[in-house]
């Protein structure tokens, strides 16, 4: 859908149109010569536009409708800790806990159920195999005593990391539970900038306790992928959001942490969507109760009698459903194959007119 008249000076003059880019800069080769740690990580350039419809898997099960019925029900769950993230029809903007609230959360996880019962099952086994060889005069309660010290060593760790992080959160939560000192970067939908957040003890923000602001407008950014090798010889990829003509560098695959190139390209997708002016906003549970304030979303709407809560009363049956159409939708991307509509915006700067030597000017004259 384009952009009609209600959304008519509702959006600023850089916001980004895939149907309308304005001419730009042809970038040097490679990616930003500022960046040379990044030239070596970066793996692949993706191309702009073709997107489809996807969201990375983490995004889909962060705001499942069963979740999002919760948060209606208690908007700020985790308090102070939303302090500096806004996500609406306007931007999205990213922040962080605070170390020592993610320090907490980091050993918490290691107590998750599904771990406990992942480690559960080599220490049944062993139990299970003693079990057929141990003589028989041996009482099962015995058995069972002689593992209990094994059972302790291997789980215990692991449920302490998930009481002792749990227990500090309720027992000291306006100390432990804080945002950092504030957001890290912003993609703007209305204005069609993004900006880079930068908190220098010995610049602005430590004098006045203001980060300085760097901004740009969404097209002139590039994604690039790198890759990275893990134990065991696998790969994993991230994806980064690099300005094509300044040392502007956004790791914003921190959003689905290290992950396959198929979820880097599914945010890339999603993001591409959310700032395309041209189209409504991506229709995921994400972004489902903002729809009416955005001017061509809420008329994309209208046209298509889209109903407006229709992922947040939608039943688990019909979630699964769909996420697992989404999961294969996402499998089967092949951004790297695609034409690149950015290039059709590049123009050539223009070549200096070479001057004459002054020895041939002065004979001239």
């Amino acid at each position: 859908m384009t952009m009609d008249k209600p959304a008519s000076g509702y959006y600023g003059p850089e916001a980004y149109n895939s149907e309308h880019l304005p001419q730009q800069k042809r970038p040097a080769p490679g990616a930003n010569p500022a960046q040379p740690w990044f030239n070596q990580k970066a793996d692949r350039k993706l191309p702009w536009g073709h997107t489809e419809d996807v969201v990375p898997q983490i995004i889909r099960r962060r705001n499942r409708p069963e979740i999002l019925r919760k948060f209606e029900k208690n908007p700020l769950p985790f308090g102070d800790l939303q302090t500096h993230q806004r996500i609406d029809h306007e931007c999205y903007r990213h922040a962080t806990a605070a170390l020592r609230t993610r320090t907490l959360l980091f050993f918490s996880a290691f107590g998750n159920p599904i771990i406990i019962a992942f480690m559960m099952f080599p220490i049944a086994l062993g139990f299970a195999g003693h079990l057929h060889i141990r003589p028989k005069s041996e009482p099962f309660g015995a058995t069972l005593l002689a593992f209990l010290p094994i059972l302790a060593t291997f789980l215990g760790p692991l449920i302490a990391c998930n009481l002792i992080p749990t227990a500090l959160f309720k027992l000291f939560p306006r100390q432990l539970i804080k945002p950092d000192k504030g957001p890290l970067w912003e993609l703007n939908r209305r204005t069609g900038l993004v900006t880079v957040f930068h908190y220098d003890k010995k610049g602005a923000w430590g004098k006045t306790g203001q980060p300085e602001e760097e901004t740009a407008p969404f097209y002139e950014f590039d994604a690039y992928t790198s890759n990275e090798l893990i134990h065991g010889g696998g790969v994993v990829h991230t994806l980064y959001l690099a300005h094509r003509y300044r040392n502007l560098l956004i790791p914003i695959g921190t959003l689905i942490g290290k992950t396959n190139p198929e979820e880097c390209y599914a945010l890339w997708d999603m993001f591409q969507n959310f700032m395309d002016t041209s189209r409504p906003l991506p229709d995921i549970p994400l972004w489902e109760e903002h729809r009416p304030n955005d001017p061509v979303t809420a008329e994309h709407d209208r046209r298509s009698n889209r109903p407006p809560r229709y992922w947040r009363d939608m039943d688990n049956d019909t979630w699964k459903q769909k996420n697992d159409e989404m999961a294969l939708q996402v499998l089967r991307l092949n951004t790297p194959g695609r034409l690149d509509i950015m290039r059709n915006s590049w123009v050539s700067s223009p070549r200096p007119r070479p001057r004459k030597p002054i020895a041939s000017r002065q004979a001239t004259e």
